[in-house]
This record gives structure tokens, C-alpha cells and sequence, in this order.
């Protein structure tokens, strides 16, 4: 039987193994890409988006079909901001959407950068499952710089707020989602999606254990507008903003300024 929100500790050998992986699989994954120009580097993007999405249904089959792991509604479905994220990385290989880019460049990757750092596996750490986790988390993080850096996809004028204000949504409904759940379908785990039923137990500084809900809820929603705050500079100082300046950057007809790193 599956075991619930599994913490891989620092001082456990494979904390590390899987920490650095994940981070060579992400460098190399970006060198790749750099490399690729024309129908090549579009064909790529596509395949990486099918490879998302068959591991996704592979990973649902398997936790279904392996009699050894309990599939259940309360904690099997991707209902986490990285298990939505994962899907829309993958779907965003096709659409090439700005709004869902938006999204999963911020949410993708500081919910991925934390995940990998403190990680917390809900329904255990079977092999199959720890990989799964980790090729996930990792995407999160470098599909979205390859979409910058090959794709021409870019933040708007105060996108973090926008992102933001998503998240915010989302997980309010989660919460009600997760209520639901725990009261009309009872079963052995509890509904915890985005975590807005009870805080995570990864050791991690943003976690406060000791406050009830919803109160636990106001330090995560103050640390994500700061790694909003903080990633946002870090992709405007490499890349413009998009708009009608950056798609004339993008075709070679003028230089464009950037946004304020706070925009």
C-alpha cells in the first residue's frame, strides 16, 4: 500500500542524487534547444510536449493499474498547482499561448524550484513515482526558459500581478473543492490539493505547522508575491516584455528598452 506525503530528507543520499539530476537533465535540456533552428526546433517542442503528456497518462495508469498502490480521489488527481502546471506546460508546447506561458513561468517555476528543494511526494515514493516527481518538477522549471529563449515568449506590464491573482483564485476554489471531498467522498487520506486543507510538512521556511487554517494560508500567499517579485527581475533582465516593440525586436526591425523590473 501507497504511503502519504513522503519527505525526502536533505541528509538522505538521494536528496542530492536527485537534486543534481534533475538540474544537469534541465542544462541539458536548454543546450539542446539552443542548438535547434527552423522546422526542427518546431518539431522538437512538439515532441517534448507529447513526452509531457504521455507521462502524465502513464503515470495515472500506473498508480490505477499497480496492484501494490491505492488509487484514490483525494490524492491521485493533478490537482496541485504543479500537477494543472505540468499539464499546461505540456498543452503550451502546441498552443504557444503568452496568457498560459504567463502562468506557468511564474506559478511552474517557483512551484517546481521549491518541490525539488523540499520535496514532498503526497502518495509515496515508489520509484516510478519518485521519477515521475522529479521529470515533472524539472520541466517546470527549464520549459518555460526554453520557451523564452527559442520561443520569443514573454512577460506582459505587470504580469506577476496577473499571475498572482490566478493563483489566488484557484486556490480558493481548491479549498472548497478539498471540503467537498472530505465531506461527501470519506476515505483513508484526506483531500489536500494545493495544500488548502492542512499545511505541507516539507521542512521548508515558508511553512508555518503551528497555524490552523486558513491562517497558515497568509505566509505562503506573502511568500509567493515575494518569489513573484524576485523572478520577474530575473527574466527582465534577460528578456524584454512582449508587445508591438519586442515583436519588432523579434523580427530584427528595432532594439527594445525594458520594462522596470517591477512591471
Amino acid at each position: 500500500m501507497n504511503e502519504y506525503d513522503v519527505i525526502i530528507h536533505m541528509n538522505e543520499p538521494r536528496y542530492w542524487a536527485l537534486l543534481l539530476g534533475s538540474f544537469a537533465c534541465g542544462l541539458a535540456l536548454i543546450r539542446r534547444f539552443q542548438r535547434l533552428e527552423g522546422n526542427v526546433l518546431e518539431r522538437a517542442l512538439k515532441q517534448m510536449g507529447w513526452v509531457l503528456i504521455a507521462l502524465q497518462v502513464a503515470y495515472q495508469i500506473y498508480m490505477v493499474v499497480d496492484p501494490g498502490f491505492h488509487w484514490t480521489v483525494h490524492r491521485c488527481l493533478p490537482f496541485h498547482f504543479c500537477g494543472i502546471n505540468i499539464w499546461l506546460v505540456a498543452l503550451n508546447c502546441f498552443w504557444r499561448n503568452r496568457t498560459v506561458y504567463l502562468f506557468t513561468a511564474f506559478m511552474g517555476t517557483i512551484g517546481g524550484f521549491h518541490a525539488i528543494l523540499t520535496p514532498q511526494l503526497t502518495v509515496g515514493d515508489a520509484w516510478p513515482i519518485l521519477l515521475h516527481y522529479y521529470i515533472n518538477h524539472g520541466a517546470l522549471i527549464f520549459v518555460p526558459i526554453v520557451m523564452t529563449q527559442r520561443f520569443k515568449m514573454r512577460f506582459p506590464k505587470w504580469g506577476w500581478i496577473y499571475a498572482y491573482f490566478i493563483a489566488a483564485g484557484a486556490s480558493t476554489i481548491m479549498a472548497g473543492i478539498n471540503h467537498a471531498l472530505n465531506v461527501w467522498v470519506p476515505g483513508e487520506a484526506l483531500a489536500n490539493y494545493m495544500y488548502m486543507t492542512e499545511p505541507p510538512k516539507a521542512d521548508n521556511p515558508f511553512v508555518f505547522r503551528d497555524l490552523a487554517w486558513p491562517w497558515y494560508v497568509f505566509p505562503l500567499h506573502a511568500a509567493m508575491i515575494l518569489h513573484l517579485l524576485i523572478l520577474n527581475p530575473l527574466y527582465r533582465w534577460r528578456f524584454p516584455a512582449f508587445g508591438p516593440q519586442a515583436k519588432a525586436d523579434a523580427e530584427g526591425q528595432a532594439s527594445t528598452p525594458k520594462l522596470s523590473l517591477f512591471q
